[in-house]
């Protein structure tokens, strides 16, 4: 009988997941309340020069910056992800060297423009970042990495 009721389970979407397998990379899936979000940003170095190619990640959506260093990110992603916004250098060296991976708490920027319905749609929200700044990787930093 257990059996059959795993099997059940498994046939139905479910999985044997415990809260110690959430980790902060968790997506929304279907069934789960999300909200349309929109995210601008401008990505620079330290000297105020724009980064292109940083990989910009809110929840489940990624999009690179331009060569202006700019982001602009318009979707449906998970209501629990728009507090947190992940910039990584993923080219290395040719963006003008290897950038350290920012991963921004949002939270004080992050502004409701349109009211939810109810049921899974939690409404519509925008954060406009202004110039995100990356710093490049040390020695140290890399050997930390390793």
């Amino acid at each position: 009988m257990k059996k059959f009721i795993y099997l059940l389970m498994t046939l139905l979407g479910f999985g044997a997941v415990s809260c110690e397998q959430i980790t902060e990379e968790v997506s929304g899936e279907y069934g789960v309340p999300h909200v349309n979000f929109s995210l601008k940003a401008r990505v620079v170095d330290e000297a105020g020069e724009p980064i292109e190619g940083i990989k910009v990640r809110v929840d489940w959506v990624e999009e690179y910056t331009n060569q202006d260093g700019e982001i602009s990110i318009n979707d449906s992603v998970y209501t629990g992800s728009i507090t947190r916004v992940r910039f990584e250098d993923v080219d290395g060296e040719e963006n003008g060297g290897e950038f350290e991976t920012l991963t921004l708490d949002i939270t004080d920027k992050v502004e409701k423009t349109e009211d939810g319905y109810g049921g899974w749609y939690d409404g519509a929200y925008k954060a406009e970042l202004g110039d995100v700044t990356l710093t490049l990787k040390t020695e140290a930093t890399e050997v930390e990495n390793q």
